[in-house]
């Protein structure tokens, strides 16, 4: 027996018919007998009586129902009180990102930590960004073009890639000694290398990075030229752009899984990011 089987005997004891009973439930006459006679093997007693053309409940039978009510009223209590938590601007919330959109974004992230010190903030900056699928963390902040369709989120921003050098640097893209930085890191290197290819023929990478955040302090300490986002690299005089067209962009987008779309401090993140 299951205890929604008991909700089954409470509508059995409103309506007083087993036809009725089936309309309300959406269920067939032969599915409400069946699961009252299983009830009433499980706990080894009658439960109903006939009584002319309608059903009434034993002592045991009014037993039972008490005990439905009461679980159903427990569950409401739980929704209630879980409806609660998600409405509530408490909690924890985990933001997986990569280290260029955290320094990026990092303004609007100490803003949200002031608006909201009850909402305990996580941010893991990592090369990998943490699965949502897997609940290793409730909101990422990704470079991409492609956002997994199960997830719902909103497109913030967006990181135009320039050819960069150092400011104290004087080779010129038509140098062919020049030394040149790639990147290792999947959303980018597919891009920047057809970029390299097409722009710059026949020079071979010196070195490899993983994000664009040490590939600009790379390209600042002089290392060689690369691809950077404009919107970072812009204003830092430690930067100079050798040729301002982009090479290749990628979107900033702020995600979430579906089911946590109506939790307030998700949505709180995501109005304070997206301001």
């Amino acid at each position: 027996m299951k205890p929604g089987d008991l909700l089954i005997l409470e509508e059995l004891a409103r309506q007083g018919t087993f036809s009725g009973t089936a309309q309300a439930l959406e269920v067939s006459h032969t599915t409400v007998a069946r699961k009252v006679r299983e009830m009433e093997t499980h706990f080894g007693t009658r439960l109903i009586e006939r009584v002319a053309d309608r059903v009434v409940m034993t002592i045991e039978g009014e037993a039972a129902v008490a005990s439905a009510i009461a679980i159903r009223e427990e569950l409401r209590n739980l929704d209630r009180r879980i409806e609660g938590r998600d409405a509530a601007l408490f909690g924890h919330i985990t933001l997986t990102t990569v280290d260029i959109l955290a320094v990026h974004y990092m303004d609007k992230l100490t803003s949200f930590n002031e608006q909201h010190p009850e909402i305990d903030l996580t941010v893991n900056a990592e090369t990998a960004v943490r699965s949502l699928s897997r609940r290793e963390a409730e909101v990422a902040l990704r470079l991409t073009n492609e956002p997994e369709p199960y997830l719902f989120g909103n497109c913030i921003g967006k990181f135009d890639f320039c050819h960069y050098t150092a400011s104290s640097n004087t080779s010129s893209a038509s140098d062919r000694s020049i030394s040149w930085l790639e990147y290792s890191g999947q959303n980018c290197a597919n891009r920047a290398s057809d970029w390299m290819k097409m722009r710059l023929p026949g020079i071979e990478p010196s070195a490899y990075f993983s994000s664009p955040l040490i590939m600009m302090h790379a390209i600042i300490a002089g290392l060689g030229d690369g691809l950077l986002p404009r919107q970072v690299a812009e204003g830092n005089a430690a930067l100079t752009a050798i040729d301002k067209e982009i090479a290749f962009s990628l979107d900033v987008w702020l995600l979430a899984p579906k089911e946590l779309r109506q939790t307030a401090r998700v949505r709180a993140l995501f109005s304070g990011l997206s301001s």
